[in-house]
């Protein structure tokens, strides 16, 4: 591959200085191959010719030798000579030829030798491409107006794989919108490095055309990259992905919905295999249409993509997100830490040191003392104290609901507060549930962390 990119950089370099008078006009013997093309409707992708001086008509040497692609655009069929920028639209004018008139004013640079063609929402573009002993990711977009090329603004520079003369491992759907390119090939032959200066950026990247920014869509695999390296020719893009041909069948290489498929069929892929040479060759609504250009032989041939089964293989992969998984980690530590102590904080029993023994220290009453003593008995044989026998030690048991109520009420708050008051805790001394027996009253009892405080303040 690098022979034959320097050789073509070596014959650009030689011409560019003394460039001849280019033809403003061409001209090709009519065949219904290019004018059923001009009616193709746009989303066709670029196609390469065969040499331009088997079958075009031209006078200018500077244009033998050039690559010729075609690119079906709504304005009509445009003929481009490769590394050159030069484009010519084709008219027909009724008789035998076909004429394709000059379009563009542009001087010849050499830097883009094998760049990718291809057509996006009213605009031509090209991509990348190699000159000067380098790649480069440059887009650059055909302006209508003062008819030359100008580099369009991307958030990056990606460079379209360099296989030889074939550039059709950069894909652009149908709608013009999206360009993928599912692995780069960055030549930077200036350096002195053990590798040449050439390396595989195997990032898979698609480009938002409108708004210039280039998606990371994940990294190619293994499997996919040897494919792409070693298929014997890139048969057609279709209109989901690439058609890649291979001595046992076809891959098609979905970039839609990122998956590949195969299929073994030796009848089409000697058909196919024979349209490679000097053939035209193009893909559109599950048919391939060739034109010989020696011959004339215009031909069409169905390729039904139903018949492909997946490998189960995808193109690229998204790499493993370890960043996201340490901040998921970490964000679960912090939300853990504080469950933790929030449980701690609220289950634990404050046990702040007094000045003076509990049994030393008298703050309850005699009734209250008497509440105590019997709710420590029940406590300490796992019972509960019933309003009954609360309202008997209380004095209340023949006075009304209400009161009763109240004086429990006001006595067991008595209880907690100088309790909290003595020992310096939060806890409270009595708790209560629900009586099984009746919802509607409650049951009393000593809170088990209070049991031994209780019995030194009753000493």
């Amino acid at each position: 591959m690098r022979l034959l990119l320097v050789f073509f950089f070596l014959l650009a370099s030689a011409t560019a200085f003394g460039q001849e008078v280019v033809d403003s006009v061409v001209s090709i013997r009519r065949s219904k191959f290019f004018t059923d093309l001009q009616k193709r409707e746009a989303g066709i992708s670029c196609l390469q010719g065969v040499g331009s001086d088997v079958y075009i008509n031209f006078r200018s040497p500077f244009l033998k030798g050039l690559s010729v692609e075609y690119l079906v655009t709504p304005e009509g069929l445009v003929l481009h000579f490769g590394r050159s920028g030069k484009l010519y639209r084709m008219e027909d004018r009724g008789d035998s030829l076909l004429y394709f008139v000059r379009m563009d004013r542009t001087v010849n640079y050499n830097y883009n030798i094998g760049s990718y063609l291809f057509y996006s929402q009213g605009s031509i573009y090209e991509l990348g491409g190699y000159g000067f002993w380098k790649s480069n990711g440059l887009l650059r977009k055909y302006t209508y107006v003062n008819k030359e090329w100008d580099i369009a603004p991307t958030s990056r520079e990606v460079h379209v794989p360099l296989i030889g003369g074939n550039k059709y491992y950069a894909w652009t759907d149908t709608g013009g919108r999206f360009v993928y390119v599912p692995y780069q090939t960055i030549i930077n032959e200036g350096l002195l490095a053990t590798d040449n200066g050439i390396v595989i950026d195997p990032v898979s990247y698609r480009l938002d055309v409108k708004r210039g920014v280039w998606e990371e869509m994940g990294v190619i695999t293994e499997n996919a990259l040897n494919m792409f390296k070693s298929a014997n020719w890139s048969c057609h893009p279709s209109e989901r992905g690439l058609l890649l041909g291979f001595t046992k069948g076809i891959y098609y290489m979905d970039f839609l919905s990122n998956r590949i498929s195969f299929v073994s069929d030796p009848s089409l892929m000697q058909t196919l295999l024979r349209m490679q040479d000097n053939s035209l060759s193009y893909f559109h609504n599950g048919w391939v249409y060739s034109f010989n250009a020696s011959t004339y032989v215009y031909d069409s041939l169905q390729v039904i993509t139903k018949r492909f089964v997946p490998t189960g293989d995808v193109i690229w992969r998204k790499p493993f997100p370890y960043d996201v998984l340490a901040g998921i980690a970490l964000l679960g530590l912090i939300l853990g830490g504080l469950i933790f102590y929030r449980y701690r904080r609220n289950n634990r029993v404050v046990t702040s040191p007094l000045t003076v023994p509990l049994d030393s220290v008298h703050p309850f009453t005699e009734t209250e003392q008497s509440l105590l003593q019997l709710l420590l008995n029940r406590s300490e044989k796992s019972l509960t104290a019933n309003i009954t026998d609360i309202n008997y030690v209380l004095g209340v048991k023949d006075k009304s609901p209400g009161m009763q109520k109240k004086v429990r009420s006001d006595v067991m708050n008595n209880l907690n507060e100088k309790y909290a008051f003595v020992t310096r805790q939060k806890e409270p001394l009595v708790h209560s549930i629900r009586s099984e027996s009746d919802k509607r009253y409650f049951e009393y009892f000593i809170n088990p962390a209070c049991l031994e405080a209780v019995r030194q303040l009753l000493k």
